[in-house]
């Protein structure tokens, strides 16, 4: 009897019946099973995908030893702790041990906290493979039912597969293929009641000058369509630089994090930041006087444009605003169009060395809080009638003035 032959008569032994609803009380059906934030949930697969070189490698470890310890070192929520198991199928081990010893100093972690916590594999001292062709048909999962028993044995909570490309050998352009890789990864989780977390690469830039994506995962669809949630980590655009106040040669170590899919919560509403630090390892020898400098991630707030401005700072550029750029004249409100010589974020720039960006946010954010108001008004030099923005002295910035709830930045002016 052929291979074929034996999966079909399986397939056609377990009898497939129709089970009637259970229809239970909601209260006492069990809340969904989060492991880490809203982004790793228990017998649940999970895809994190990034371009190379941004860090997914080192966020995706730094993830294993928060959820290993207990302590949300990358400031998401740990919502139960237990022993995690990282698969990287690419580099050695020594490289792992750098990786590791790098987070465990930068965060100031006792390696006892690890010990029966945290397992590495090398996929350099064997490979993994969840899934392959054979015989131009039959899809064989290899590596299923050993790892299941090994993740059972040491009670792993958590799964990380890094990168997922290099789990299987099926076509990656095949959504019928990824399917049935993300499926198998799907019945692992499932087996062992771990979160399964997948590190896959986006394809190739295409030259449109735009970040990536969600969908430019490499591959078929199939493999976003199959996990529970998908996130992305991409670097910092020249863009986002220029309005946090990052320096160009800085903008390199800082990535995001963005919600692509949430099945089971809602997206974020922000991203989240990271800063990619150079740890020292002290590892320094004779062939080697610097030792190794390892790259490990830490959660990064941006400094919001309102740090830099006092209310002094804020009065004295609503005092220009109010006097208007010439005599008879009023700033305008928005950079486009005919006004945009006019512009009332020219102030700010001027005054205060703010980006195009910065500014914009500033006088947005005015003209919402009403603290600026849009007006017609008669220009006599041009005789002709103009739109600018006046100042409501009541909402000027006073001393303990309240916060924009629904910017997260102070406005710096009156409710």
């Amino acid at each position: 009897m052929s291979d074929t032959e034996t999966l079909w008569r399986e397939w056609e032994a377990a009898r497939l019946r129709a089970q009637p609803a259970r229809l239970p009380d909601p209260a006492t059906i069990p809340p969904q099973e989060w492991l880490y934030g809203a982004r790793l949930v228990c017998r649940f697969v999970s895809v994190l995908v990034s371009p190379g070189g941004v860090g997914k490698s080192a966020y995706a470890l730094a993830v294993a030893v928060a959820i290993a310890t207990g302590r949300p070192i990358l400031d998401e929520t740990v919502h139960r702790s237990v022993p995690a198991w990282v698969l990287n199928l690419e580099d050695p081990m020594d490289e792992l041990d750098r990786r590791l010893a790098a987070i465990l100093m930068l965060h100031r972690l006792d390696p006892a906290e690890l010990r029966d916590r945290l397992f590495l594999h090398s996929g350099r001292q064997r490979r993994v493979c969840m899934a392959q062709l054979e015989d131009g048909a039959v899809i064989r999962h290899p590596d299923r039912a050993p790892l299941i028993e090994e993740a059972r044995a040491r009670g792993i909570g958590l799964i990380v597969v890094d990168p997922f490309v290099k789990s299987h050998g099926l076509d990656e352009n095949s959504n019928p293929h990824m399917d049935a890789a993300a499926t198998a990864w799907a019945e692992v989780a499932e087996a062992t009641g771990a979160a399964v977390l997948l590190v896959h690469h986006v394809r190739k830039a295409q030259g449109t000058g735009l970040g990536p994506d969600i969908d430019t995962a490499r591959g078929g669809r199939a493999l976003i369509d199959a996990a529970r949630s998908a996130f992305l980590l991409s670097p910092m655009t020249a863009e986002e630089a220029d309005g946090l106040s990052v320096p160009g040669t800085e903008r390199w170590r800082h990535v995001r994090l963005d919600d692509g899919k949430a099945n089971l919560a809602p997206r974020a509403e922000r991203a989240r930041w990271f800063r990619l630090e150079s740890v020292a390892l002290g590892n320094a020898s004779t062939d080697y006087p610097a030792g190794d400098q390892v790259a490990a991630l830490l959660p990064w707030t941006p400094q919001s444009v309102w740090a830099r401005l006092s209310d002094a700072d804020c009065n004295a550029a609503l005092d220009r605003i109010a006097t208007g750029p010439g005599r008879g004249t009023l700033y305008a409100p928005h950079r486009r169009g005919l006004g945009a010589e006019r512009w009332a974020g020219r102030v700010l720039i001027d005054q205060f060395g703010l980006t195009e960006q910065q500014a914009a946010e500033v006088i947005d954010t005015w003209l919402r809080t009403g603290l600026l108001f849009e007006a017609e008004y008669r220009d006599e030099a041009q005789r002709k009638t103009r739109r600018g923005v006046r100042v409501v002295d009541a909402k000027r910035p006073a001393p303990g003035a309240p916060s924009d709830a629904t910017s997260g930045f102070a406005w710096k002016g009156r409710s």
